[in-house]
């Protein structure tokens, strides 16, 4: 089992040490560039990226038990509320960063632990309609944004790491996991909070932002919402024409969180 556990561990450090080269080949962040980490854990992300490019950095997340190693890190700590509006002005930042965090804004947590057993439409209705609440405020407080979640159509579930499973119903998946947390490699705490999303999904999500596709041997790893901001001034996307433009670009593998605490290799 610590054998399987190290190498996610590893390919979790390859996948993200590709992504942050990716963030700043499809962002180009200009010099001192107000970057928002949402839901960015202990900010290791930003820190990936604070090495290659001048940037000032917050990191907002819903408790405080990192905001110690947050601020020891240099970046500024901003607590959120665990859903509604975020307590940022339009426009606030030049970027907005989520990795791996949209997929599990979904219910309240309560709602999602094994036990409670959501009927699946109304969790799937729900489940969708805080998606986008998320993605019109990430679109609303930032210039441009770099949104990145595990695409639905990778054939193994990165959250329970089985073939498929994401194709399961919300009440199937917790009967799943309330097995999995006792016998596999991977436990969820009891937690199933996730409802992933497709390129489709994401489009929908961000409309005038392009979608890039990250892929592991030839699949679909995950995807990544991106708008640049414009150079000359706010709001308008350096080149509107993206909206609906897939780039392929390089492997995962070839250019080698709560939803933190629900990460693996996502």
């Amino acid at each position: 089992m610590e054998g399987v556990v190290s190498l996610a561990l590893r390919l979790r450090e390859r996948f993200h040490s590709a992504r942050a080269e990716l963030f700043l080949r499809l962002l180009e962040p200009r010099p001192g560039s107000r970057l928002l980490d949402l839901g960015g854990g202990t900010g290791s992300f930003a820190r990936r990226l604070v090495g290659r490019a001048e940037l000032e950095v917050t990191v907002a997340e819903v408790h405080e038990d990192h905001r110690h190693e947050i601020e020891a890190a240099g970046f500024r700590f901003v607590r959120i509320p665990n859903g509604g509006a975020l307590p940022f002005a339009d426009g606030e930042f030049d970027l907005v960063l989520s990795n791996s965090v949209i997929e599990h804004v979904t219910l309240p947590k309560e709602r999602c632990r094994v036990t409670q057993r959501v009927p699946s439409r109304e969790w799937r209705r729900e489940a969708r309609a805080a998606q986008e609440r998320f993605a019109r405020e990430v679109r609303r407080i930032g210039r441009g944004y770099f949104v990145q979640t595990p695409h639905k159509r990778f054939p193994v579930d990165p959250h329970v790491h089985l073939p498929f499973a994401q194709y399961l119903s919300h009440d199937q998946a917790c009967r799943l996991v309330a097995w999995t947390d006792r016998f596999w490699v991977k436990s969820c705490w009891g937690i199933v909070d996730w409802e992933l999303l497709t390129t489709r999904d994401m489009r929908r999500l961000f409309p005038e932002g392009a979608v890039h596709v990250e892929r592991l041997l030839g699949l679909p790893k995950s995807i990544v919402a991106y708008r640049r901001p414009a150079v000359g001034g706010r709001g308008a996307a350096e080149r509107p024409g993206m909206a609906v433009a897939e780039r392929p670009g390089p492997t995962v593998a070839g250019r080698l969180g709560t939803a933190a605490g629900a990460r693996a290799v996502e």
